[in-house]
């Protein structure tokens, strides 16, 4: 009998990690996009997925302005993210370019770059900003803009940078490697760095 209970609870502690697993993916994921002030691209875009993304999100009135994230504490090829950034919105946006704007911001983490975002935001004054960012990273982001810049109403809206068009995500070695990253980095947030 004991061994017939403790066989079961075995077994059933595999299928909790199995089921963990399959999913912890999707568990990454914040996707509920709600109309609001400003949208804030977030900085680190791969392949452009967040710009376009929020572009289209600002033509189908999600927003009245975008802000771009860009880190101004480097320098690539001669000139700075913010510069790049200015260039490309002028030869893409097409009809938008007044609309969008472009926040310099420093430091490699998301605390940081939220922090040095807060004056740009401040500067529009949203009461809610919809933070558009990849997909496996909106639950961190959306956690940190919450406890960082509390006098906003914050929602995500997840680009897909791999994760959404591969469930599977173990399968595809890059999108693997940004969920064993992401999980890393969100419960070092939460473990540590929100509570201090």
């Amino acid at each position: 009998m004991r061994f017939l209970f403790k066989a079961a609870l075995a077994l059933a502690v595999l299928v909790l990690l199995v089921l963990a697993f399959r999913h912890a993916g999707r568990a990454l994921i914040v996707n509920s996009p709600q109309r609001s002030d400003v949208i804030l691209v977030l900085a680190g875009d791969f392949n452009d997925e967040r710009y376009w993304k929020a572009i289209a999100m600002l033509r189908t009135g999600y927003a009245g302005h975008m802000l771009i994230n860009a880190r101004a504490d480097a320098v690539a090829y001669g000139r700075t993210a913010p510069e790049l950034t200015e260039d490309f919105i002028r030869r893409t946006a097409g009809d938008l370019p007044g609309r969008i704007g472009v926040c310099p911001t420093k430091g490699d983490s998301t605390l940081l770059e939220l922090e040095s975002a807060a004056p740009c935001l401040g500067r529009l004054a949203p009461r809610n900003v919809l933070i558009v960012t990849s997909d496996y990273h909106t639950r961190r982001a959306l956690s940190i803009a919450r406890k960082q810049l509390p006098r906003y109403t914050w929602t995500a809206a997840a680009a897909d940078s791999g994760l959404l068009s591969h469930p599977k995500w173990w399968t595809n070695r890059p999108v693997a490697k940004d969920v064993f990253m992401e999980w890393q980095k969100l419960l070092w947030w939460e473990a540590v760095e929100r509570h201090q």
